[in-house]
């Protein structure tokens, strides 16, 4: 399933930036930076920001969030983000492994509100603390290129830019998916529908032997072992991408894909 998910991943990486064709006029609910010149949706995030930024709400790209989210949770983030493709590779390179602190998920739910909405309409997007100026993702795919190509007015900004990226990567290398789990705003914005996701991986208790073996595959740290009801809207928790590590891992085959 891992081997699958990567081709997957890799393949859309490059659907969404293969530069043939641009509809920036189209959000697509993955972390992928639209200021790149072969990027080819526009990113929600950045959307988000620029409308904040303005005064104004714009309902069609919290509506395809919703959507998404609503059918899906957070599937697209762990089959179709490329910056979530990025962090599953990275997490493979030799380095040391740690653990982080269950309250720092929250973290990313601060991002969103304060860099992401709150800059924009308290200051500017102009402004050095909005989230696209700091975005490591921008940084990788508009912010390096363009510097390389144009050069820089401003090499103290993208000397942050740079730092902020090196330490996401190096947290990545040590921590799989901390950018996801502790930063990322479009993951907090799924993450709030992913409860009540269409499709998601559920646990079957006649069958779960408690074996531990989900728990320990799952990048999310969800517990997939954790016997969740729908009456207490435990059904999913909001970290799992739907990578369906657990699933392929189940011995018993105490997991399926479609809930209900």
């Amino acid at each position: 399933m891992e081997k699958l998910r990567l081709k997957v991943q890799l393949t859309l990486a490059v659907l969404f930036n293969i530069g043939l064709f641009q509809v920036h006029t189209v959000c697509f609910p993955v972390f992928n930076c639209h200021s790149c010149p072969v990027s080819v949706f526009s990113c929600p995030i950045g959307v988000l920001g620029q409308f904040a930024g303005v005064g104004l709400v714009p309902l069609t790209v919290i509506g395809g969030i919703a959507a998404a989210g609503l059918v899906a949770g957070r599937f697209l983030c762990g089959w179709a983000c490329p910056f979530g493709f990025l962090q599953d590779l990275l997490h493979k390179v030799p380095y040391i492994k740690f653990s982080i602190p269950q309250w720092t998920r929250f973290i990313k739910y601060g991002v969103l509100g304060a860099l992401v909405i709150g800059v924009p309409i308290f200051l500017t997007t102009e402004s050095p603390l909005y989230f696209c100026r700091l975005c490591p993702v921008a940084t990788i795919e508009s912010a390096v290129p363009w510097a390389i190509i144009n050069g820089t007015t401003n090499p103290t900004q993208l000397g942050i830019r740079l730092a902020i990226l090196f330490a996401i990567v190096v947290l990545a290398m040590g921590h799989r998916r901390f950018f996801c789990k502790v930063l990322c705003p479009l993951g907090a914005c799924l993450s709030l529908f992913n409860r009540f996701g269409a499709v998601f991986p559920e646990r079957r208790d006649a069958s779960c032997t408690q074996c531990g073996a989900c728990d320990k595959v799952c990048p999310m740290e969800t517990a997939p072992s954790r016997k969740r009801t729908i009456a207490t809207f435990e059904r999913v928790p909001e970290e799992c991408i739907s990578c369906l590590e657990c699933k392929e891992k189940c011995p018993t085959e105490a997991i399926r894909l479609w809930g209900g």
